[in-house]
């Protein structure tokens, strides 16, 4: 019986995390290159291996987090600024905590002419900090980002987005919204090799899918319900048992 209310408290560890990464999702469905976020159950059939790793004999989940980097559908703007990856990278991002990198390529100008993203914080290119000189007489209609990140006014030069990759992109860790952190070694992305293209006039969308969240929404919340009330009624008949025995 113990075992019983123990199987169902151990089920509901992982369906309580699975209800905050699904709300999670949904919230940040319209975030502009969000990508979304899942749990991996691992089932430890093995009770051996379950006490190897200290987890005990009806320890039998291993319960674990992780981003889908998958890309998500490219919606036209018509915005100059706005740019999208196609494939793999990452745009990086000076901030005051440091290197920063996302796939949210809304972008604008400072007062300054600096290149930056809604929060102000500037985008860097191959040679640093993205500027355009005479950025008040700067028209948008004249510039042109190719699909390996130059930037020209016209027929100059203006620079070069950089975009980065990584070893293992689980080790990435979201700060917010789109924008992540991690301590590893950035790999160059050289445009060279056909993985990645920048698009001009896009915006990479969210990679949730509202519909399918909201179908997992439901079925982890009735399952969720269905540990509980298992749970309780497990709990009413051992204290049942408990009354008889103590007859």
């Amino acid at each position: 019986m113990i075992k019983g209310i123990y199987s169902s408290g151990s089920g509901m560890g992982p369906r309580l995390m699975g209800l905050d990464v699904i709300a999670n999702n949904i919230a940040n469905a319209d975030t502009t290159g969000f990508k979304k976020n899942d749990v991996f159950v691992q089932i430890l059939k093995d009770a051996g291996v379950a006490q190897s790793i200290g987890k005990g004999e009806m320890a039998g989940l291993d319960v674990k987090e992780f981003t889908d980097f998958s890309e998500g559908s490219h919606r036209s703007t018509s915005n100059p600024l706005d740019l999208a990856v196609h494939g793999e990278g990452f745009f990086v991002l000076d901030t005051p905590q440091g290197m920063r990198y996302t796939r949210n390529g809304n972008f604008k100008l400072s007062e300054g002419g600096d290149l930056v993203n809604s929060n102000g914080q500037h985008v860097i290119g191959t040679s640093g900090r993205i500027n355009f000189p005479n950025a008040a007489k700067t028209q948008m209609t004249d510039l042109v980002i190719t699909t390996k990140g130059e930037m020209y006014m016209g027929k100059d030069l203006v620079g070069k987005l950089r975009l980065v990759t990584f070893a293992d992109l689980q080790q990435l860790q979201k700060e917010a919204g789109s924008v992540f952190t991690t301590d590893q070694q950035t790999q160059e992305i050289q445009f060279n090799d056909e993985r990645s293209a920048v698009r001009q006039g896009y915006l990479e969308e969210s990679n949730v899918e509202s519909l399918t969240e909201m179908v997992q929404l439901v079925e982890f919340t009735r399952n969720f319900e269905t540990d509980q009330r298992t749970m309780r009624y497990q709990d009413s008949t051992l204290e049942k048992a408990l009354e008889v025995g103590r007859l």
